[in-house]
Parts: structure tokens; C-alpha cells; sequence
């Protein structure tokens, strides 16, 4: 992560916005306090790798919708 001050920012933005779309992330600061960051951005089938990698991992084991308790339990007085 590369910090710049927004005056040098101003001076080299070109580099650094080709920095950032080569993987880079350019953090821009104003008195030493960071206001701005530029990241690279993520191609759609970057995104896409993340959907569905757990399919078919899970289980599904009994009756899903049958309740967990008996109706009769559902409202009863506190001891």
C-alpha cells in the first residue's frame, strides 16, 4: 500500500492511477490523515469465483420443517 499526499497525488496522478490498476492500493492523504483510497478494480469473473464454492457441501439431515417443539410447549407459563 503506497500513501501520497494529495499534493504529490495531484503531481503524479497518472503513476498512481496505473499503479492501482496493476494490484496496487494508493492511499491519499490531507495533513497526514488518510481521505481517500484509489484499489484496483475486480473483474466480474474475479467476483464470480467465490459464488457457489460451497455447493453440494452441505447436508441436509430430518424433516426441515416440522417444529422443534410440541405446539402445547410453545407458550408456557414461567415457573
Amino acid at each position: 500500500m503506497k500513501k501520497v499526499k494529495i499534493g504529490e497525488f495531484r503531481d503524479r496522478a497518472s503513476e498512481l492511477i496505473r499503479r492501482a490498476a496493476s494490484g496496487e492500493t494508493v492511499v491519499i492523504l490531507n495533513r497526514d490523515r488518510e481521505v481517500a483510497k484509489i484499489v484496483p478494480i475486480t473483474t466480474k469473473t474475479e467476483r464470480a469465483i467465490g459464488l457457489g464454492c460451497l455447493a453440494g457441501t452441505a447436508e441436509i439431515r430430518g424433516d426441515i420443517e416440522a417444529p422443534i417443539a410440541a405446539p402445547d410447549d410453545w407458550f408456557q407459563d414461567p415457573i
